[in-house]
């Protein structure tokens, strides 16, 4: 039997034991969003009030949704009976939006179904429209951003724009052309089919408990979607905290967590505000950059609180050598340089896997890459919005497709060396492909390119593939930054704020705090509030923040200094450093011999 009462607090035992109805829960940051959503999964199977099959778990990266889907395992396997077995499942389906879409979608489409396609092939296309049309010279990424903004809504909001509408259905014919969908109409086509009254019922019938985990980062499609999926006074629960908005750009908004209270009937909200992850330091410095903040305030858990280091430089390399040092000292020395030179000092020793680096944008994290290369610190990155943007990932993702038999035409024409070659190859290669699972396919398709599986990207794919041994499509797998992730290697991470949404790390550094940066000099500065508040709480014991004098960056020199965000903060949870020259490591000197 799972123990509740010694493993949850008493707000979240009120949460997991919600008996019918909707349920909003306000989880800030380490409150023990995932655990309650595990076990009130748990809760619900073990009593038998849901059948495994009749739950449906949605969360934003496949990462998470693995995590969920293990600890709901751990909870269940402590049943010795089967009676949580229905159907032959035994955990209930847990999956991203887009994952769960493609698949409703096959599901219900048969073989009329497309394939998805990641944003780069998207933008490509949206070129190749605007081209047809003759339309002005338009880079592809402003002409993809226009049209999916459009499809951020259901039904998509051209208002009465006649050159967008024409590029929209210039683009759809290609899409159709070639049988794809992007990212945007996997979740519009699931949306159009559950208008059938006969779907949705099948669908109520189905799946009568729906969970929603960081509901506050869902756009407005999923929203319609998360409307479309249950009852105004149906069996849904979602989670999130308006504080950790953070997508607005693909149109998300806190603002649908108050929608959600009027749109469904008689809301239990449960506020969940006991901290086990932050000291309090860093929570009440996280919460002064909020403006429009709730009157609840966060509690830790922790004793021991202290202060956030603010450390200025003159330059990013000196930044970033800071930086190497500092995790040198943090894990006890990796190489004979820093214990040549006395930078392994660290009192506590800790893993590498224990300290993150963060940064608003992907250039900033390349000087710190190049320094812990120099100082022989293993590490790993997470900072590409498309991870198969990336040439190495692409073509595998091109040849997984083509060896699958999907999308042939289409993948074949843009595989390095062009259609005639791989045509050829295909015959002798098909054989090959019986029996395998994703990691099998893998090996077998970096073999057949002749690339290096040592490489770090490829490292990480395979690890991403082996989470998912059973992937069906590469697009959704890498939909996410996140999920190119594995936080249990010994390494540093190196990743973009968003990309380290969900996670936590004893030691954080916070690179590049400076005005233009963080906050973007272009992004909505309350969201890039939002953006800080989600970097300072990803730190459970020691954080760092950085900036320096000047920086180029994109081709342009930018005059730095400390964010204005940093002054928000309170001095008394600060203490600010000053900035040190780098010292020169002690030459070798030849022992005398008498």
């Amino acid at each position: 039997m799972i123990d509740l009462s010694s493993s949850l607090n008493p707000t979240q035992l009120k949460a997991v034991t919600h008996k019918i109805g909707p349920l909003l829960v306000v989880a800030g940051p380490g409150t023990g969003k995932t655990r309650v959503l595990s076990y009130r999964i748990g809760h619900l199977i073990e009593t038998g009030a849901a059948k495994p099959d009749q739950i449906l778990a949605m969360t934003f990266t496949n990462q998470a949704a693995k995590e969920i889907s293990e600890r709901v395992s751990l909870l269940l396997d402590s049943e010795s009976s089967t009676e949580c077995i229905h159907n032959g499942q035994k955990i209930p389906k847990i999956s991203t939006f887009h994952g769960w879409a493609l698949g409703f979608l096959k599901q219900t489409l048969g073989e009329d179904a497309r394939l998805p396609i990641d944003e780069k092939d998207a933008r490509d296309l949206c070129q190749e429209a605007a081209k047809k049309l003759g339309l002005p010279n338009t880079k592809p990424q402003g002409l993809y951003e226009r049209i999916s903004k459009a499809k951020q809504h259901f039904p998509p909001r051209i208002n009465k724009d006649e050159d967008l509408e024409a590029l929209i259905q210039a683009y759809h014919g290609l899409l159709e052309k070639y049988g794809l969908w992007d990212y945007d109409d996997l979740l519009l086509e699931a949306l159009r089919l559950l208008e059938h009254t006969e779907i949705k019922a099948k669908f109520y019938g189905d799946f009568p408990f729906i969970l929603v985990d960081e509901f506050q980062d869902i756009s407005p499609a999923q929203y319609s979607l998360i409307k479309f999926m249950a009852r105004k006074d149906g069996n849904i629960t979602v989670i999130g905290d308006p504080n950790q908005a953070i997508y607005g750009f693909r149109g998300a908004s806190p603002e649908f967590i108050h929608c959600f209270n009027a749109d469904f009937e008689n809301v239990k909200t449960v506020v969940l505000d006991i901290v086990y992850r932050c000291p309090q330091v860093f929570l009440d410095a996280a919460t002064s950059l909020i403006k429009d903040r709730s009157a609840v305030r966060l509690k830790s858990v922790k004793d021991k609180s202290p202060k956030i280091k603010i450390k200025p430089f003159g330059d990013p390399s000196a930044e970033a050598k800071w930086v190497a040092r500092t995790i040198e000292q943090v894990v006890g020395g990796l190489s004979f340089v820093s214990l040549d030179s006395g930078t392994a000092e660290g009192n506590t020793l800790r893993s590498l896997s224990d300290v993150a680096v963060l940064f608003r944008a992907k250039a900033l994290g390349n000087q710190v890459a190049e320094a812990l290369s120099r100082q022989g610190i293993p590490f790993q990155r997470a900072d590409t919005p498309d991870p198969l943007a990336q040439k190495e990932l692409r073509s595998i993702w091109r040849l997984w497709e083509v060896l699958k038999g999907r999308t042939v035409r289409y993948h074949l024409l843009k595989l390095p060396g062009g259609k005639d070659l791989w045509s050829r190859k295909l015959l002798d290669l098909k054989p090959g492909l019986q029996g395998k699972d994703g990691p099998q396919l893998l090996s077998y398709i970096i073999d057949i390119l002749d690339l290096d599986p040592n490489r770090p990207l490829l490292r990480a794919l395979a690890r991403a593939i082996k989470r998912h041994p059973h992937v069906d499509s590469l697009a959704v797998l890498l939909r996410n930054e996140a999920d190119m992730l594995d936080i249990n290697i010994e390494a540093v991470s190196l990743l973009s704020i968003h990309a380290a949404k969900g996670l936590e790390f004893p030691v954080v550094f916070l690179i590049g705090c400076e005005p233009g940066i963080l906050p973007w000099k272009e992004a909505d500065q309350e969201e890039e509030r939002r953006l800080f508040y989600v970097g300072i709480t990803r730190a459970s014991e020691e954080i760092y923040l950085s900036h320096v004098k000047h920086r180029r960056l994109f081709g342009q020199m930018m005059h730095g200094g400390p964010s204005p965000f940093i002054a928000d903060i309170p001095e008394k949870l600060l203490v600010r450093e000053k900035a040190q020259k780098p010292r020169a490591p002690r030459r070798p000197r030849q022992k005398k011999l008498f």
